[in-house]
C-alpha cells in the first residue's frame, strides 16, 4: 500500500492507498471554523462574546449570554481557487494556470431554548441548544499539463515493479499490468512501461541481461488531475448557564463527522505514436502482434469517512459591564475512520485490440485517531450601540495524536513508527483571530475580521544540513537534531453586515477569503527512479512537481429568529 504525505513545509503530497500518516491525521484534526455569518464576519474572534449560534463550537458557553432563544440556518458557497505550476523536471516550474470549482455549503443550522429560573441573582437562565457548526471544508480541484522527454509514470510503475512476480504486485502495479501499461522482458521479473524502449546490449549473439535498460525515447504529453471535497461538521449538544448576567458558563458534547473524497487521475499520450513501438506476446510465448503505444490514464479515488466525539468547556466573565474575557478547553477527540479505495488503470495502442482496461478490488481499512486538545482564550471590549473589538488566541497540540486499531484491544506495534512520526514532527499551531464591529445606526452593523494559523509541522536537519520531515524520517534508528518549526501559516480575511429587526427576525452575511500555505504534489506514486537516456547515461533527474497556490472565497448568508 503506498502512503499518502502532505507537507505544506516541504510542500510535498505524494498519494496515497490508505491515508493513514502524520499529515492526514493532522488534515483530519485541524479546524477552520464556519459557523455563522456573523462569527465568520469577525474572523470567528467570539470566544468573549458569545451570543451567537456560531460562537458555540468555539466556546460552549457563548450559548448562555442571550435571554432568549433562537434558531439560525446559514446557507454559503464557496469558491476554490488553486493556482497550479509543473515542472516536468521536478526543477523549473511554468507559469501558474488557475482552476476553479465553486460549491454549495451548509455551515452552520441549530437552535437554542432558554429556560429561565426565576432568579434575580445566582443562576438566572439555563439554556439547551442542539446546533451544527462546519469547522473545516476539504474543497480543492487542480489540473496540471507537462510536456516529458525523459520520465513517463508507466516508467514509473515498471521500476517499482522491478523484481515481483504479477502475483506478488500491489494492487496499482498490478491494474497497471493488466491493463498493458508495462510488461516483462528478458529472463527475471525485469519491467518496461509501454511508453518507453529497452537495449539490451549482446556479447555477440549473447544478450547481457543484467546490463539491460529501458529508457523514454520521445515527447509524452502529461495531464495531471488532482481533486479533493468533503466537510467536517460538529453536531454539538449544548447547555449553557446564566450566573447573575456577569459570569457564563457550559458545556458541549461535540459529535463530529468527517466525509473526505479524493481522486487522482493522471493521464499520458504520445508526441508521436510511431516512436514507442510495442511487440506483445500470447500466454505461451508466441508473437502476437507490433504496435505502437498512444495513451494510458491511471486513476484513484480514496473515500475517508469518520465520526467521533469530544467535550467541551468554556466561560465568560464581564468583570465590567464593556469588558467581557472569555477561555475553552476542548478534550482529545477520538475518531473512528473508515478508509475506502481503489485503482484504475487503461491504456490504448493503435492497434485497439491490445488495449487494456483493468480496476484493483475495492480496498478498505478502519482504525482510530485521537486528535489534538484545543485551548483558546479571549478578549473583548463593547460600547453599547456603537461596537465592539475582540481578540481571540488558541492553540493546538498536534504531537499528542495517536493512531490505534480498532479491531484488537493491542495495536502489536502496528502504529508506533507513525504515532512517534507524529510526536516528533508535529508540534504546537498557535492561532490569533481578531475582529471588529460598529454599528453605525439602530439595526445594522458592519463587521471585518482576521485569522492566523500557524503550521504546527516542524523538521530536523541531519549531519549534511539536510531537512528531515516525517516523510523522509527513517525511524527511531536515525538520529535526530533540534527540531524547528516551519514558517508557512493560513490567513483569513473577512468582512459581513447585519440586520436585526424589532421582532424576531434577523439576519447577517458574510465574505471570506482564505489563503493556504503553498504545497507541492508529486503525481508519480513511486517517486524516483533511475532515469537513463538512449545512451545509457544516467540522468538524475527528479520526477514531475506540481506546486499548488490555493484559496477559498466563501459567501454566507444567515437567517435567523429569535423567540
Amino acid at each position: 500500500m503506498r502512503r499518502i504525505f502532505i507537507s505544506a513545509a516541504l510542500g510535498l503530497l505524494a498519494l496515497s492507498a490508505g491515508a493513514q500518516d502524520t499529515y492526514f491525521a493532522e488534515l483530519l484534526s485541524r479546524n477552520n471554523y464556519y459557523g455563522t455569518a456573523r462569527s465568520i464576519g469577525l474572523g470567528n474572534a467570539v470566544t468573549a462574546l458569545g451570543g451567537d449560534l456560531g460562537s458555540v463550537g468555539i466556546n460552549p458557553a457563548g450559548s448562555a449570554v442571550n435571554s432568549f432563544g433562537q434558531f439560525t440556518f446559514t446557507p454559503a458557497i464557496l469558491f476554490q481557487n488553486t493556482g497550479v505550476s509543473a515542472a516536468a523536471d521536478g526543477v523549473n516550474f511554468s507559469s501558474p494556470s488557475n482552476t476553479s470549482h465553486n460549491k454549495f455549503n451548509l455551515p452552520n443550522v441549530g437552535g437554542t431554548i432558554v429556560c429561565p429560573t426565576g432568579n434575580n441573582y445566582g443562576l438566572k437562565r439555563v439554556t439547551f441548544g442542539v446546533i451544527c457548526n462546519v469547522t473545516d471544508t476539504y474543497l480543492n480541484y487542480t489540473g496540471a499539463r507537462m510536456s516529458n522527454a525523459s520520465t513517463s509514470f508507466l516508467a514509473n510503475l515498471a521500476a517499482a515493479a522491478e523484481g515481483l512476480t504479477p502475483s506478488d504486485m500491489p494492487d496499482d502495479l498490478y491494474a497497471a499490468y493488466c491493463a498493458n501499461q508495462f510488461g516483462a522482458y528478458g529472463p527475471g521479473n525485469s519491467y518496461a512501461g509501454a511508453n518507453q524502449r529497452w537495449n539490451v546490449p549482446s556479447d555477440g549473439d549473447r544478450p547481457q541481461w543484467d546490463n539491460a535498460y529501458a529508457y523514454v525515447p520521445g515527447a509524452v504529453d502529461q495531464v495531471s488531475e488532482y481533486n479533493t471535497y468533503g466537510t467536517k461538521m460538529d453536531f454539538i449538544i449544548n447547555l449553557g448557564f446564566d450566573i447573575s448576567d456577569s459570569f457564563y458558563f457550559g458545556f458541549n458534547i461535540g459529535l463530529p463527522a468527517v466525509e473526505y473524497r479524493r481522486s487522482e487521475r493522471f493521464s499520458e499520450y504520445a508526441g508521436s505514436s510511431v516512436v514507442f513501438p510495442n511487440e506483445f506476446y500470447d500466454q505461451d510465448g508466441n508473437p502476437a502482434g507490433v504496435t505502437n503505444w498512444v495513451s494510458s490514464v491511471n486513476a484513484y479515488k480514496l473515500n475517508t469517512d469518520a465520526s467521533g466525539i469530544y467535550a467541551k468547556f468554556g466561560l465568560i466573565w464581564l468583570p465590567t459591564k464593556s469588558l467581557r474575557i472569555g477561555a475553552a478547553i476542548q478534550t482529545p477527540t477520538s475518531l473512528n475512520i473508515e478508509d475506502t479505495w481503489q485503482y484504475g488503470a487503461s491504456s490504448s495502442y493503435e492497434d485497439s485490440k491490445f488495449n487494456g482496461n483493468a480496476y484493483s478490488d475495492i480496498r478498505s481499512y478502519n482504525y482510530r485517531l485521537r486528535t489534538p486538545y484545543v485551548a483558546n482564550a479571549g478578549v473583548a471590549y463593547t460600547i453599547p450601540g456603537l461596537g465592539l473589538v475582540s481578540v481571540d488566541y488558541e492553540l493546538t497540540d498536534y504531537s499528542v495524536m495517536k493512531f490505534s486499531d480498532t479491531d484488537s484491544y493491542f495495536d502489536g506495534g502496528t502504529w508506533d513508527a507513525t504515532n512517534e512520526a507524529n510526536s516528533l514532527f508535529c508540534g504546537l499551531s498557535h492561532s490569533l483571530r481578531a475582529g471588529v464591529e460598529v454599528t453605525p445606526f439602530g439595526g445594522f452593523s458592519l463587521r471585518a475580521g482576521y485569522s492566523f494559523v500557524s503550521d504546527p509541522e516542524r523538521y530536523a536537519l541531519d549531519a549534511y544540513g539536510s531537512k528531515i520531515t516525517a516523510e523522509t524520517w527513517e525511524g527511531p534508528r536515525q538520529m535526530l537534531g533540534e527540531l524547528h518549526y516551519f514558517k508557512n501559516a493560513t490567513h483569513g480575511f473577512s468582512f459581513g453586515a447585519g440586520y436585526s429587526s424589532a421582532s424576531s427576525f434577523f439576519c447577517d452575511a458574510a465574505f471570506r477569503l482564505t489563503k493556504y500555505p503553498t504545497v507541492y504534489y508529486s503525481p508519480y506514486y513511486y517517486g524516483n527512479y533511475a532515469v537513463y537516456d538512449k545512451d545509457r547515461n544516467l540522468l538524475g533527474m527528479d520526477m514531475p512537481l506540481e506546486r499548488f497556490g490555493r484559496s477559498i472565497f466563501d459567501v454566507v448568508l444567515t437567517l435567523g429568529w429569535r423567540f
